[in-house]
């Protein structure tokens, strides 16, 4: 079987984290393209890659490249997944995938017209936590699910283009948040309306627009779904916190990035998903490369992508109206 040969658009932290993770499932050759073919070649030494290209647009071309990560900011992934699709190729974007509703329907007639594999790096999807509390849930340990809290509180100070209020196109629930409302989602199911609230005080912000919201949802099922997402606040925890699940006959209380999770209820136990992959990253990229493999559509696909997006945009719409608002059907 031969390797598949995955481009890095974007050589900093993200690109990083994904050139690790991929040397560590092997069957992966790496590339790297940068805004500047020095930092390309950096990269490309550090980590065993194959090729360095000092534009996106030449890696893009590029017949031997079979799919690209692009991670760049997302004010750019239009732009560079419509070079991507025009090269035929497979693309992994980084979350968010794009700062409004808008242009994500756009990423998808790209993706559609060049008929490639498109999947979103949101790694908490694949969190091994995610996976065990859908087991006790689905198996009826706490019976029916009423309330779902998730809580991920630190301190956090953005720079960079993390603190451009135009390449943001919004604040920590976009950046950062999206990721937990995708938690949010793969725990409670499918969202019906959204209501959300920020700190009134007088103080500086942090990040563009937002740096700290209580996020209260309707989940289609019938419970109810509360996120407390914040970059303002002090936790002496190194970012660990509790949340919980209340149900009918029972509760699960876990450790939000998912070390361990009590199960209260038919039965009680103590679990610990998995530290070996507890961000995810490898069972992410793992099954992006499969999918690359075999043409599927990925689990993790733009329509999620595009349901956490609209939980964020309804979350902010409701900042304004001060009332709970609907997912939106429209861009």
């Amino acid at each position: 079987m031969s390797a598949i040969r995955l481009c890095m658009l974007g050589c900093g932290r993200v690109a990083r984290t994904h050139s690790k993770v991929a040397r560590s499932l092997g069957g992966i050759e790496l590339c790297f393209a940068s805004r500047s073919l020095e930092n390309a070649v950096a990269y490309n030494t550090r980590y065993g890659g194959v090729a360095a290209f000092g534009s996106y647009e030449e890696a893009c071309a590029d017949p031997r490249v079979d799919a690209v990560v692009i991670c760049t900011p997302h004010a750019f992934h239009l732009d560079h997944v419509r070079l991507a699709t025009r090269g035929g190729k497979a693309v992994l974007i980084e979350k968010p995938v794009a700062r409004t509703l808008a242009e994500l329907t756009e990423i998808e007639v790209a993706v559609q017209v060049a008929g490639t594999i498109a999947m979103v790096a949101e790694n908490y999807h694949f969190k091994p936590a995610v996976r065990v509390l859908r087991q006790h849930i689905d198996g009826g340990d706490v019976g029916q699910v009423l309330f779902v809290e998730l809580n991920r509180a630190g301190r956090q100070r953005p720079t960079g283009w993390r603190a451009d209020a135009a390449l943001m196109g919004g604040g920590a629930l976009l950046e950062g948040g999206v990721h937990w409302v995708n938690y949010l989602c793969r725990v409670g199911g499918a969202v019906r309306e959204v209501c959300a609230a920020r700190p009134e005080v007088d103080r500086a912000l942090v990040a563009p627009f937002e740096d700290g919201l209580e996020v209260l949802v309707r989940f289609e099922s019938g419970a109810v779904g509360k996120l407390l997402h914040a970059w303002s606040v002090t936790n002496r925890l190194a970012g660990l916190g509790l949340s919980k699940i209340y149900g009918t006959e029972g509760n699960i209380t876990f450790e939000s990035n998912g070390l361990f999770a009590l199960v209260t209820g038919q039965r009680t136990r103590l679990r610990f998903p998995g530290v070996g992959d507890l961000m995810g990253y490898r069972a992410m990229l793992r099954h992006f490369v499969e999918c690359v493999r075999e043409r599927r559509e990925p689990d993790m696909s733009l329509a999620v992508a595009r349901r956490d997006l609209a939980v964020v945009v309804a979350a902010y719409r409701s900042l304004e109206s001060r009332r709970f608002e609907p997912l939106a059907t429209k861009d």
